[in-house]
């Protein structure tokens, strides 16, 4: 083995803490902490922050330019068109893309390989240290975005708050459907990214919003069912009372009012749940079966 690979394997910071567990257990719960320091640093978070301030951005410049619209009415258009259509899907992309290609580029899935950890469960914790980090970052995200909507504005503090929290759970729930999903086409093919911008445009983007079966594949629609039945968009129009979503999001409440065609609420969150878990469960086995190429060292 040449002396440039000994010094990398001594200085490489993932090597050198998990090195120190001699457990698996102990090795696992360091690489859990190390993609987590991994997410936190690097041009990744940057990007991540910006985009997450854009509806917070976005919130506040149209109460400064149209100081009649509703809180209700910006609240949908922010937190349930803009956010779960455009950026969810994005940065469950973009961190669940990198969970093992990010290893194979830098040359440290070797040090990852070596320690007493299956392959299978070397992915389950890159996984959840994903989860964790997007679901943090949903989080922040949309309390900011209803802050920039509610602060000043007369309204009752506690049922704001409820919707928020809410909304955060909402948006947990289909950040964690998108990172098993978008973890499990890391696994078939290195084009994740191409693919699953195709996915999200295409399927989540146009499909989803049509009054067809295929949006039944989707995981906005559950989403969209689990907030229309647990959070209330009628609003005040020019013409009367209107309920914003149901328009939106192509429910026919007139011929079915309570829509029976459509899930119920906890079909809705065990679908999201259940297809999350096979989708990681997959993954799992495909990863603990997968060869990974990685340079080798050069002999002297």
């Amino acid at each position: 083995m040449s002396s440039a690979t000994s010094a990398s394997e001594v200085g490489h910071p993932v090597n050198r803490s998990l090195r120190a567990g001699r457990f698996s257990l102990t090795a696992l719960t360091t690489l859990f902490l190390l993609t987590l320091r991994q997410y936190m640093h690097g041009k990744r978070w940057i990007v991540m922050g910006i985009l997450f301030l854009m509806p917070a951005g976005l919130a506040i410049l149209i109460r400064a330019t149209r100081s009649n619209i509703p809180s209700e009415a910006l609240e949908f258009l922010i937190v349930y068109l803009l956010i779960p259509q455009a950026l969810l899907p994005l940065v469950a992309l973009v961190y669940s893309s990198g969970m093992l290609q990010d290893e194979q580029e830098e040359q440290t899935i070797t040090y990852l390989l070596i320690r007493p950890m299956a392959k299978w469960a070397i992915y389950l914790v890159k996984l959840l240290a994903t989860l964790t980090t997007t679901v943090v970052l949903t989080a922040v995200l949309t309390t900011l975005t209803y802050v920039a909507i509610y602060l000043g504005r007369d309204n009752q503090g506690q049922s704001v708050l409820l919707r928020c929290v809410q909304s955060i759970s909402i948006h947990a729930l289909a950040v964690i459907s998108y990172c098993c999903f978008f973890g499990l086409i890391s696994v078939l093919t290195k084009r994740v990214l191409i693919v699953g911008i195709i996915y999200t445009v295409v399927i989540e983007g146009v499909l989803a919003n049509l009054p067809f079966g295929i949006r039944l594949a989707t995981v906005i629609y559950y989403t969209r069912i689990i907030a229309y039945r647990t959070l209330d968009f009628v609003i005040p129009t020019p013409h009367g009372k209107e309920n914003i979503a149901a328009d939106a999001w192509q429910f026919n409440i007139k011929s079915d009012p309570s829509l029976l065609d459509h899930p119920q609420l906890c079909t809705a969150v065990t679908i999201l749940l259940v297809s999350s878990l096979v989708f990681a469960a997959l993954a799992a086995i495909l990863c603990s079966r997968k060869e990974f190429y990685v340079k080798t060292p050069e002999k002297n």
